[in-house]
């Protein structure tokens, strides 16, 4: 299994690893981090905290470059859209058009 991270290696390459260790979940990539097991690629709204802690640090910041991926809201929609699931969507709207991340 290889990752590719937004770091360029040569001209127009990206970096390739092959990880040792690998979840699915954001918050455990994170803890692994925090432990001290090794760097990751995590997205900004999992590690802003930390970084601004000083308990996590940016690597290979020259070389990285900034990668923007879509959002997705999954729900199940029957005939009519319910109105938290609405109200949900609307939020989450203005927040990433807040933090200009859309």
């Amino acid at each position: 299994m290889h990752n590719v991270w937004p770091v360029w290696q040569r001209e127009g390459e990206l970096l390739r690893i092959q990880p040792t260790l690998a979840a699915s979940s954001g918050e455990i990539i994170r803890q692994l981090a925090l432990a001290g097991q090794g760097i990751t690629r995590i997205s900004d709204f999992v590690s802003h905290q930390d970084l601004a802690a000083g308990r996590l640090q940016q690597v290979l910041a020259q070389q990285t470059h900034d990668v923007r991926l879509p959002v997705h809201a999954v729900y199940y929609r029957n005939a009519e859209l319910a109105s938290c699931i609405t109200c949900f969507l609307n939020f989450l709207h203005k927040a990433i058009v807040a933090q200009a991340l859309f």
